[in-house]
């Protein structure tokens, strides 16, 4: 066995789990109302058959169909039930034991996991962090990674479409990779992420649209330890801005009850694979400068660098339960420390966002859980909004209304999203028909807003 030289595998697993190698590999599950569809992978089988059998969860009577290819769709079933399923070689060697749920889902699927399902259990059981981004040659990639508390959490998982978002195929895999944003510098391709939950900040880049990715490198040492502090941070935009490339990163972990905040940045023309070419703002600790602090809130997190109307860099992070806290950054000091702004009132739930600006309106824009009182929402009422100042934001409508739904187990969130043109597309962590809560979400979902502005 050669020395590892790629953050990529076309499956990763366990070094191990040799038999799990040789099987097929069900690398897609996309649910609907009456039956599901999935895509998977095989690198031991040539020119094999496969068939698909399942059943109901829990029933002793199971169907099959042969395979013509590398996916398929199964229909008639019964909606908002449990099944199992599995891809059968001819050799008679099969796919682990898979877990769907049936029924309706807002947007496209680009990935399912059930909350029992024990495929990525090495990573986590829920999918979280989606990352968004159009290539240049028009394909789209979706990115999100395998969260569970207290879970090793370093699996990222990449979906590409070819056809604007209708239709997703697995891609490829991130080891080790969490909380990975996806974005384009002088025209190429990287990922920046932690190697797990306060673990060490990572960046990779991929020459060929995503397939396959350099070696990452390290950019700031963590805890990597979910119990101590380390590097925190979401798929947050980056901005380049007097020709230095930013985004917003924490130093902290809840455990330890605080969360100081940073800019990373470096020189939009340098080798962003280059550690040396990177800089970090000393730390802003929020606990020595407000006084007091919202309950349960020791600074402020997941923040979005942008522009003000009138030319300053502000870092607008999530704070607290309809607050956000605004902290000032100067890119031609980028390793002195941010200073305080505001607090101010912003109309979402305790969730991460990302605010992006709009040429054309010359507004400021946001996907938020909406926080209203009756009924008490979490994260189950998903809108946009929109400001001219970053101060005062107001409604633009409701995207995803699901008031009637229990607040505990139904969740839109940490929307990850860009302009194009008229419309607003939209990547979404989302929790619903059977989710082991609103927060540990068991679907990866693509959506459009057409003609936002209107």
């Amino acid at each position: 066995m050669k020395a590892s030289r790629s953050w990529s595998y076309e499956r990763y697993l366990p070094l191990h789990e040799k038999k799990r190698a040789r099987a097929p590999y069900v690398c897609r599950i996309a649910p609907f109302a009456d039956g599901f569809e999935f895509d998977f992978l095989d690198f031991s089988g040539s020119d094999a058959e496969y068939r698909i059998e399942w059943k109901e969860r829990g029933s002793d009577e199971s169907f099959f169909l042969p395979l013509t290819s590398f996916s398929g769709r199964v229909t008639g079933l019964k909606a908002d039930r449990d099944y199992a399923f599995r891809v059968v070689r001819s050799d008679s060697v099969t796919s682990t034991e898979r877990l769907v749920r049936t029924g309706d889902v807002p947007g496209t699927v680009v990935n399912f996991l059930h909350p029992d399902d024990p495929e990525y259990a090495f990573s986590g059981r829920y999918l979280c962090s989606p990352s968004l981004i159009r290539l240049e040659n028009g394909d789209l990639l979706a990115s999100m990674d395998l969260y569970a508390s207290g879970a090793p959490q370093n699996l990222t998982l990449i979906y590409i479409s070819h056809d604007n978002g209708a239709t997703w195929s697995h891609h490829s895999e991130l080891f080790p990779c969490f909380w990975g944003k996806m974005f384009l510098c002088a025209g190429r391709l990287y990922m920046l992420g932690c190697s797990t939950e306060y673990g060490d900040l990572l960046i990779g880049r991929s020459d060929d649209g995503g397939k396959t990715w350099s070696s990452p490198t390290v950019l700031l040492r963590g805890g990597c330890n979910c119990k101590e502090v380390g590097w925190h941070r979401a798929p947050m935009p980056m901005l380049i801005r007097d020709g230095r490339i930013m985004t917003d990163v924490q130093y902290g972990a809840w455990s330890s009850k605080v969360f100081c905040d940073c800019v990373i940045s470096a020189d939009a023309d340098s080798d962003l694979l280059d550690a040396d070419n990177w800089v970090c703002t000393e730390l802003f600790d929020a606990r020595e400068l407000i006084d007091p602090l919202p309950e349960r809130i020791w600074g402020g997190i997941e923040g979005n660098l942008t522009v003000t109307p009138d030319g300053k860099v502000v870092d607008f992070l999530r704070f607290s339960d309809r607050t956000a806290l605004i902290l000032n950054y100067d890119p031609k000091k980028p390793e002195a420390e941010m200073t305080l702004d505001s607090v101010i009132p912003f109309p979402a739930t305790a969730s991460k966002f990302n605010v992006v600006f709009d040429g054309v309106s010359k507004k400021y824009y946001s996907i938020v859980s909406y926080a209203l009182d009756e009924p008490a929402t979490k994260r189950n009422l998903l809108s946009l909004i929109c400001s001219d100042d970053l101060r005062e934001w107001s409604l633009c409508r409701h995207l995803i209304d699901r008031r009637d739904d229990d607040p505990k187990q139904v969740g839109f969130q940490y929307v990850d999203f860009f302009i194009e043109g008229k419309d607003i597309l939209f990547l979404c962590r989302t929790a619903v028909n059977g989710a082991n809560s609103f927060h540990n979400s068991n679907y990866t979902t693509f959506h459009r807003i057409e003609n936002f502005r209107n």
